[in-house]
């Protein structure tokens, strides 16, 4: 039976405008795929629908290349390399939340709407079990790699920030080492309520533990600021 045909592959010309020289992504800035160029879009599009279809191994950079349309080329001006479109990859799971996260938060005035901002997102991240799956995935084949585990700390110490950022509002002073802890905290609770979801659905209230860290996130953030 006839597959079907293969996408025709692009020459490897950087866009007009741009030099020869590697293009300097946002990728690794949490959320910043829905800012890169429409080439490297389809790049990252092109492996998430292979990891769907066919798991981790076959994310080659010549079916990356193929499934998108493009020449392979561009991978590595994009990206650097395919550890660096991975890394974007596991990023693109969940750019939209934080994208709708930072519109809110633009329109939050007070402590109590920070945190439902930061709790809420948490909630819609853990209802997509199928993209915390295909994280999963990725996770163990990245921390392999000493130069991918590295550019995922890059990208965890960005969830970090933004939770901070968004904890802490637009103070001048930098958020204190507790508010830092406790957006540390909300990332772990994230990741680790994804783990036990996933491992016996139905066993855990989400909603309910969600409730509980936002009214802890609320005691903890109004005793930092009456200091």
């Amino acid at each position: 039976m006839p597959g079907r045909p293969a996408p025709t592959t692009r020459a490897a010309r950087p866009p007009q405008g741009l030099s020869r020289r590697r293009y300097r992504s946002p990728a690794l800035l949490p959320g910043a795929a829905p800012d890169l160029p429409p080439t490297a879009k389809r790049l990252l599009e092109a492996a998430h629908r292979l990891l769907v279809r066919s798991g981790y191994n076959s994310l080659t950079v010549e079916a990356i290349s193929q499934e998108a349309g493009e020449n392979k080329a561009l991978i590595r001006y994009y990206f650097g390399s395919k550890n660096g479109l991975l890394v974007a990859l596991t990023d693109s799971l969940i750019m939209d939340t934080l994208s709708r996260a930072r519109q809110r938060l633009a329109e939050s005035s007070d402590t109590k709407d920070r945190v439902s901002v930061v709790t809420d997102a948490a909630a819609t991240i853990l209802s997509d079990e199928a993209s915390y799956r295909l994280l999963f995935d990725l996770l163990p084949r990245l921390l392999e790699n000493p130069r991918m585990a590295r550019q995922l700390a890059d990208l965890y110490r960005g969830y970090r920030d933004i939770n901070a950022q968004a904890l802490w509002g637009d103070r001048n002073l930098e958020p204190p080492p507790l508010v830092r802890q406790l957006a540390a905290m909300t990332v772990a609770l994230t990741d680790g309520l994804a783990v036990q979801v996933l491992a016996e659905p139905g066993s855990i209230d989400v909603a309910g533990v969600l409730r509980t860290w936002r009214t802890f996130l609320e005691t903890a953030l109004g005793a930092v600021t009456a200091s």
